[in-house]
């Protein structure tokens, strides 16, 4: 009698332990469709130097394998929660349930994620995580430490995805700014000219609405707003917001009018780095233009540029000394109002090389890093510093 007793509580016990970790799995798959995917910029800093301590990668791509790893290890998760949610049903039979169910659930999670059906390399890696997951799940099942340090890792890669993105009050000063642009746009003139006005309305506006606060917060407020409609607007994304629909139609319009040094490429370039370091700080935005010029040398991509950098580097450094402090803050507004001139924002762009495969890129420069990438970036910062408004002690 005792025997069956203990035998039945037992069972209790499983079904109700399966229980609450069905409850914990729809909440982590909850989090995965909702916290912005990680992605190299967002990636840690521990982590990134600890990948390229292991593997000898450069920065941008320890920043790229950094960043896959995280989003395996939070798809790697779902697989256990699933497994451990089984814990109650046969193994014989919870074992295909729980593959079934950890394939569709990943994809489920990317679809949701990312705004498209993840293409087939997202696919395969986001699977294979979730199912690896199961598989070590039901192998754990047994070891109470083991469910413990799965939860606990849990919350870590919560708390990590979730401390990206910008204040409310500085999400709102720059939608205010943007707005109040994107009203004045039929009056802003095409080409550089156009560059040149609207960061001078920004600044503007900006200057209007900081009577009670200080004077960077009013800059990264302004090159957040020029960021998402001039730049990318994966910026917002990058800082947990989304950009109203209804603007679109005039945000696209003045993409295709603006230009920096001639060229409407150079224009975004200049404004999501600027962006960038607003959001994430310099060395990442660095970083990430960096992964990008590799990931355009590959087959089909537009080619590794050495201009589309001077436009990062311009960028970041414009964002750098207009956010620095209080006084470079205030001296960074005066000095655009006085300037009429793109020159003074962006470097000459002649003699730099461009479209580059990554053979070529390799061969010919050494990769990132090699003697002649780091003279042509000598060169670069040489340029940034001709320029009026990209002086100073950044």
């Amino acid at each position: 009698m005792d025997t069956i007793t203990v035998q039945k509580s037992s069972g209790l016990r499983t079904q109700s332990d399966a229980a609450v970790w069905g409850m914990e799995l729809v909440v982590w798959f909850v989090v995965l469709c909702v916290l912005p995917c990680p992605r190299p910029l967002s990636s840690s800093e521990w982590l990134i130097r600890l990948v390229r301590s292991v593997t000898g990668l450069s920065e941008p791509y320890g920043r790229l394998v950094s960043a896959l790893a995280f989003r395996s290890i939070g798809l790697f998760f779902l697989g256990g929660l699933i497994s451990l949610s089984l814990s109650s049903v046969r193994l014989r039979i919870a074992a295909p349930i729980g593959m079934a169910v950890a394939a569709l659930l990943a994809i489920a999670a990317m679809w949701f994620n990312y705004g498209y059906f993840p293409v087939p390399v997202q696919l395969q890696i986001g699977v294979a995580s979730t199912m690896l997951g199961v598989l070590t799940g039901f192998a754990l099942l047994r070891s109470r430490l083991a469910v413990g340090v799965l939860i606990g890792l849990s919350v870590l890669f919560f708390l990590w995805a979730a401390s990206i993105g910008v204040s409310d009050e500085l999400d709102s000063a720059a939608r205010a700014i943007g707005a109040k642009i994107l009203d004045q746009s039929d009056s802003i003139p095409n080409g550089d000219e156009g560059f040149v006005m609207m960061l001078h309305h920004a600044l503007e506006e900006a200057e209007l609405n900081s009577s009670e606060i200080d004077s960077v917060f009013a800059n990264k407020a302004a090159i957040l707003a020029l960021g998402v409609i001039l730049g990318e607007e994966k910026v917002a994304k990058v800082a947990r917001r989304e950009i109203d629909p209804s603007y679109r139609p005039r945000i696209d319009a003045l993409r295709h009018r603006i230009t920096l040094r001639g060229r409407h490429d150079l224009a975004r370039h200049f404004w999501v780095s600027a962006a960038l370091a607003v959001v994430s700080g310099e060395a990442k935005s660095i970083a990430v233009g960096k992964a990008k010029e590799l990931m355009d040398a590959e087959p089909g991509g537009s080619g590794f540029s050495f201009i589309d950098m001077a436009a990062n580097s311009a960028g970041i450094r414009f964002a750098v000394l207009a956010t620095k402090n209080e006084t470079q803050a205030r001296n960074m507004r005066e000095r655009v109002q006085q300037s009429d001139s793109s020159f003074d924002r962006c470097p000459s762009i002649d003699g730099l090389p461009e479209g580059m495969t990554s053979v070529q890129f390799q061969e010919q420069y050494g990769g990132i890093g090699g003697e002649e990438d780091r003279k042509l970036f000598e060169e670069i910062r040489k340029r940034l510093l001709s320029c009026k408004l990209l002086q100073g002690d950044g």
